[in-house]
């Protein structure tokens, strides 16, 4: 960690920035009308895009929601075109950056403080996000912590379920670092402090999706890719995001899993079951004057819209071009379909090489512990087009030769497929076309044609000529001639016929 040398510009990654900036894009539905607490979440569903609410309940909040609900919003937090995301995203990852602290003076998140009796939970926009939740929710908490034996800090994502006005409850019932970090904080009977920001970059969310062993603090700036400038809680110590739209500080208490959280709307479309979670106590809450609050789109109807879909399904593309180039296969591309949560049902286009590529691919993929349906075609297909997909299912495919079945898998977490054995089936489907076959016009796609030459880049002066030198295809002949109709080409053909 280290001081910071010049002054950072703390706009740069503020959330309220890139909303500004998916606004230019046409990219928000902006509602200027009033939407008390208990209709946010159905106005939220209503579009594809990001909302933007500028009178939220009796206080007013102005809030942004699903600001990473969708693939061209998160090219947009990279500066890269959609095609361009991944390569993007594993340059980044290929650098490291470090933290920098900067001073509470400083920081744009500190220019409001609450503590003591001025902690009211009550003055912010928890609110009910599906319809059978357990509480009224803030889902957009990024935590910050540090484990206090070894000092490795933590980043993730947590949702957080009212309980009073100075206490939460958080889920930590899955496995992850944090989980580990909290039970050995009870077993010693030590409580463990955290930060969470609330009002965040997409860029920091996949930054927290991530599980990976390096400084997480650090691995904020490398998606970001430049340093990040971290400012310690005022009544905790623990580092957090100086350029936040809002932290909440506290710890969670010593005593362990004892009240009840859940239920709540999941990745998978259905909700997760009442777990029994430890109580997070409020000791600050620290904002900047003009906060911009924040909602994440979870679940619904339409998972391709949740943010949670479309941040998970960018991280697992990174991972499965890991796991591919490890296996020796180059893809042309990779796709996390959003529909499925992102995590379940994964695409991948391969460049024409030797049979059985496509099975070696599946094989490779297997062992995503979230994967369950992998799709392999050939790279003249689009995987991001359901169109284009299903045109190669319904063409190339045979199920009697080209599906793969593989049983015994260890469940991912509420897969609602899991059998009564507790284990799951993972299917492949080879979609790419046929090794060994004669290459003729009825296997070749049909497309529109394109010409790019003109009459100037001819290169015969007839019909004859141009046949003489080898068998064309109307279209060739149409560019050897430099035309740019075919009519007439078509005349000659005819009385060259007539000729015999």
């Amino acid at each position: 960690m280290s001081q910071p040398d010049t002054p950072f510009d703390f706009d740069k990654f503020r959330l309220r920035r890139f909303v500004e900036k998916l606004i230019e894009a046409g990219e928000v539905a902006i509602h200027d009308d009033p939407v008390s607490l208990a209709d946010l979440s159905a106005r939220v569903d209503e579009t594809p895009k990001a909302s933007l609410f500028r009178q939220v309940g009796e206080e007013k909040f102005e809030m942004i929601a699903a600001v990473s609900g969708s693939r061209k919003r998160l090219a947009m937090a990279f500066g890269v075109d959609e095609s361009k995301v991944i390569d993007e995203y594993t340059r980044r990852m290929a650098n490291p950056q470090k933290v920098v602290e900067v001073a509470s003076k400083d920081a744009p998140v500190h220019q409001v403080v609450k503590t003591g009796d001025d902690i009211d939970l009550m003055k912010l926009p928890f609110h009910l996000q599906h319809e059978y939740d357990g509480a009224p929710y803030i889902s957009s908490g990024i935590d910050y912590s540090v484990d206090p034996v070894t000092g490795r800090t933590n980043v993730g994502c947590r949702r957080l379920m009212f309980r009073s006005r100075t206490t939460m409850r958080a889920n930590l019932s899955q496995p992850s670092d944090l989980k580990r970090v909290y039970l050995a904080c009870v077993e010693r009977g030590e409580k463990l402090p955290a930060s969470f920001a609330i009002g965040s970059h997409p860029l920091d969310y996949l930054a927290a999706g991530l599980r990976i062993p390096v400084d997480e603090f650090g691995l904020v700036g490398t998606l970001r890719g430049e340093p990040v400038p971290m400012v310690r809680g005022l009544t905790n110590g623990v580092l957090a995001p100086a350029d936040a739209e809002m932290i909440v500080e506290g710890y969670f208490d010593e005593l362990g899993y004892r009240e009840k959280e859940g239920p709540y709307g999941e990745f998978y479309g259905y909700y997760g079951p009442v777990h029994m979670d430890p109580v997070f106590h409020v000791t600050a809450i620290t904002m900047r004057k003009d906060m911009l609050h924040q909602t994440v789109r979870h679940s619904g109807r339409h998972l391709s819209w949740t943010e949670s879909a479309n941040l998970g399904g960018l991280n697992s593309e990174l991972q499965m071009w890991r796991l591919l180039r490890a296996a020796n296969i180059e893809p042309a591309a990779v796709c996390a379909v959003p529909g499925t949560n992102g995590r379940q049902s994964a695409r991948v286009a391969l460049k024409r090489g030797v049979p059985g590529q496509a099975r070696l691919a599946i094989a490779a993929l297997a062992s995503i512990p979230r994967l369950k349906y992998i799709y392999v075609v050939d790279d003249d297909v689009d995987v991001f087009s359901n169109e284009e997909v299903e045109w190669a299912m319904s063409t190339r495919f045979r199920s009697d030769r080209d599906i793969v079945v593989m049983e015994g898998f260890a469940p991912f977490y509420m897969d609602p497929t899991t059998g009564d054995h507790g284990s799951i089936a993972k299917v492949g489907f080879d979609l790419t076309a046929p090794y060994g076959r004669e290459l003729t016009v009825e296997n070749r796609r049909a497309f529109a044609p394109r010409f790019d030459g003109s009459a100037a880049d001819k290169r015969f002066g007839s019909v004859r000529e141009a046949l003489a030198a080898g068998p064309l295809f109307f279209m060739e002949l149409m560019t050897a001639l430099g035309s740019t109709d075919g009519r007439e080409i078509a005349l000659e053909l005819d009385a060259l016929s007539e000729q015999g």
